[in-house]
């Protein structure tokens, strides 16, 4: 079972979903003794973050503050922190490269390279804006087309994102689904109270808060909102009126509201996966879901779903559950059971057989 000699030099970022995607996944290719080399950008850690990355035994971890592709001005960062993962490359010489971003392929590297598109600012646009990123986005939307392209397999969470993202890059690179994983700890079950919980960036457009705070006085019971507030790119911090904001929570706050919440709404209008979603799943809560393509891919018969940009459709969606308690508990045990197909181990079992695939293909091109 276990490859002491594999190697992976795995990108991730400290400001999103892909930190808790990529340290579960290391963790669960501690079981196959793969070593990650973790190499961390975007903002340097917290210190939480930096003792849950050195608490895993198989990760050698790399810390920096440059700039991810999307963020503003970020061309500078971006050539520094390419020659700095070539150098840890270099030094690694790992046997698969698993990149959480865009823009680090490099033409003479000789491992296969996994780039998992977790998204992107021109599908996040599309679903947002309903059009096209505008022009000043054009490095950008080149730069992760490149990085695709020049990709042995893309990965991607959900089948539609994966769609999404071909029709808005037309990269021709092989790819492949893999759920994330998310491990959740249900041993101490709380009785669960009236309330309705949401949680993500308040500040981002396509986390459609402002519906929410529409509906939220209508509802009868209250809505509270956890996540964070403030835009990290203008320094300004949003409100909402009508919900109880809880601020931006630990890992251990999280999940005692997720078990004490009856209900979770996400009115997204831009969602590749979810994690918060199956958090809240795993942790019994009923779930009230944007209807899209990704979401209704995972959850599409154990969850109601409102189109995010009708605030009567998702009020009468909501009050529908919370009239019924037989059906909010049917909802809320097939939500519990379904977040079991989308586990940690399930996901470093199918990442170790890709890796393992890719490399023998590479094996072989180099013996022809």
């Amino acid at each position: 079972m276990e490859d002491k000699k594999m190697k992976v030099l795995m990108t991730t970022d400290t400001v999103g979903g892909v930190w808790v995607y990529s340290l579960e996944l290391c963790r669960a290719l501690q079981q196959y003794g793969v070593q990650v080399h973790l190499v961390a950008m975007g903002g340097w850690p917290s210190p939480a973050q930096q003792v849950e990355a050195e608490k895993i035994s198989n990760v050698t971890f790399y810390k920096s503050d440059y700039k991810l592709e999307w963020m503003e001005n970020p061309w500078e960062d971006v050539e520094q922190s390419r020659k700095w993962i070539n150098c840890i490359y270099t030094t690694v010489q790992p046997d698969v490269v698993h990149l959480n971003n865009y823009a680090h392929v490099e033409e003479d590297w000789t491992a296969p390279v996994v780039t998992v598109f977790h998204s992107c600012v021109q599908t996040w646009w599309q679903a947002v804006k309903g059009k096209a990123a505008p022009e000043e986005w054009d490095h950008y939307t080149r730069t992760v087309k490149e990085s695709l392209q020049a990709s042995d397999i893309v990965v991607g969470p959900t089948q539609a994102i994966l769609n999404k993202a071909q029709q808005a890059h037309k990269f021709t690179s092989e790819i492949k689904v893999i759920h994330n994983g998310r491990s959740i700890n249900t041993s101490e079950a709380k009785p669960k109270e009236e309330f309705i919980l949401c949680m993500g960036r308040m500040w981002d457009e396509a986390k459609n808060f402002p519906l929410l705070s529409s509906i939220a006085e209508k509802l009868p019971w209250p809505v509270y909102v956890a996540g964070d507030s403030v835009n990290p790119n203008t320094g300004k911090e949003c409100s909402l009126k009508n919900v109880k904001f809880v601020g931006k929570l630990s890992p251990g706050e999280v999940q005692d509201w997720m078990q004490r919440a009856s209900i979770f709404v996400s009115p997204t209008r831009y969602e590749p996966f979810g994690l918060a979603i199956l958090e809240a799943a795993g942790n019994g809560c009923a779930l009230v879901l944007s209807n899209l393509e990704t979401l209704k891919e995972l959850w599409h018969d154990v969850a109601l779903f409102f189109d995010p940009e009708d605030e009567a459709e998702a009020e009468k969606t909501v009050i529908r559950l919370i009239e019924s308690p037989k059906f909010l508990q049917e909802l809320s045990a097939k939500a519990r059971e379904r977040a079991k197909n989308f586990s940690p181990e399930k996901m470093g079992a199918a990442y170790h057989r890709l890796y393992h695939e890719i490399m023998e293909k590479e094996q072989k091109l180099l013996s022809i």
